[in-house]
């Protein structure tokens, strides 16, 4: 039995999203899809705007037969950290035989031509990736800088025969996914098909085409009626938008500034570098600017500097907020258990073959839980729970008596 893997977020589930998942089948020719999939926070350090119980159904019923959650740690994390938390789930299942990603291109080749260039990470690398970032550059753009220079000098040709810019958003987790594999002695295979319709940050609808999360998203926090965007969304999935809609409400940073504001005040800029990526001037600076706080995306906007974007303060503020420390990655980074979230009759085959073959433990229950070092990943999905339930003027159900989720 074939096996292919995706690592997704899904934030929200569109058109795009469902077209990918049928392409990865028919291209892989697998018998199955297995999906690790962001919680309820994810990479661009925000909540999800629907909880993961709700993506999973949407994953599943636009071709996923598995879907497994990354811990938040990982999730909510640079590029590096999703995705070798990820890799990392993937490897320890043993059932994997190629992993695909969505990049600008859709050529497999400068990914592998670049990650063998960051494995090395010669001395003349790690020289020119310092002095882009004196320079200002962002950390992406530096490194892109820096292995366009290290390509030239390697193969003594223009990076052009053997590297390409790998600087968009896709391009960068694909380029870590690749690295990720290669630095874990995987045998999974790195796989990429060209990602089509609106740039990765568009908040616009195309008339042709797939629209991009961000704009789809947009629509969703603006209470917008769904038949404005209902083109862009797989038609299979707008029973569910309709019945989420009604039933709960979407979710975004701002929901979370009172708990937000609450954590920080409790902090001192000593205490607050315990959390992952506080780094000490970024604690000063919050602690000095603590006094005009007036939303989560707010201040954010705030502490953003030259050299510290926007993503990654939202990343370390929601590290403060859901207590994420550098024990919690190491947790996700190293896995002794995955919690599965749901499976499609297909999938449960794949579960068997896991349990035969697989060096982690599946966790299907959640009350399971308490078995395992998963105390934050409870938490930070109790935390949202919270903070939408009372949104929505509705009871929250606990963790704990979440059931997985079959089609």
């Amino acid at each position: 039995m074939k096996t292919a893997a995706v690592i997704i977020e899904l934030n929200p589930c569109h058109a795009g999203h469902a077209y990918f998942l049928k392409e990865v089948r028919l291209r892989s020719g697998a018998d199955c899809i297995a999906a690790v999939m962001s919680g309820d926070f994810v990479q661009r350090g925000e909540p999800a705007v629907f909880d993961k119980y709700v993506r999973t159904k949407m994953a599943l019923s636009c071709g996923a037969d598995l879907v497994m959650e990354l811990p938040a740690a990982a999730a909510c994390g640079s590029a590096q950290r999703f995705a070798e938390g990820a890799a990392s789930i993937l490897n320890r299942l043993n059932i994997i035989d190629e992993l695909w990603f969505g990049s600008e291109s859709g050529t497999l080749e400068p990914f592998l031509a670049a990650s063998d260039l960051l494995a090395q990470e010669s001395s003349e690398f790690r020289a020119s990736l310092k002095e882009g970032l004196s320079e200002g550059l962002s950390f992406p753009a530096a490194r892109d800088c820096a292995l366009a220079d290290a390509a030239s000098k390697l193969y003594g040709s223009g990076p052009s025969t053997c590297y390409n810019s790998l600087s968009q958003p896709n391009d960068i987790l694909g380029l870590e996914y690749c690295l990720a594999l290669r630095r874990s002695g995987s045998s999974i295979q790195p796989c990429t098909l060209p990602r089509s319709g609106s740039p990765y940050n568009s908040e616009s609808l195309p008339r042709n085409g797939f629209a991009s999360a961000t704009a789809v998203r947009r629509h969703i926090l603006n209470r917008n009626p769904l038949s404005s965007y209902a083109s862009m969304l797989p038609e299979q999935l707008l029973p569910l938008y309709e019945n989420t809609l009604q039933t709960s409400v979407p979710v975004c940073a701002d929901d979370f500034s009172s708990m937000l504001l609450y954590q920080l005040r409790k902090e001192t800029p000593e205490s607050l570098c315990r959390y992952l990526d506080l780094s000490e001037d970024l604690a000063n600076r919050i602690i000095h600017l603590l006094d005009d706080f007036s939303s989560f995306s707010s201040f954010a906007q705030q502490l953003k500097t030259k050299n510290r974007t926007l993503t990654q303060v939202r990343r370390a503020l929601l590290h403060v907020l859901l207590g994420i420390t550098s024990s919690d990655l190491h947790n996700a980074l190293k896995p002794s258990y995955v919690r599965v979230l749901g499976f499609s009759a297909a999938g449960s085959a794949l579960l068997s073959s896991i349990q035969e073959r697989g060096q982690i433990t599946l966790v299907s229950k959640a009350s399971a839980l308490s078995s395992f070092s998963s105390e934050r990943d409870v938490f930070t999905s109790r935390i949202y729970e919270s903070v939408r339930s009372v949104k929505a003027g509705a009871p929250a159900t606990d963790e704990f008596r979440r059931p997985v989720i079959t089609i």
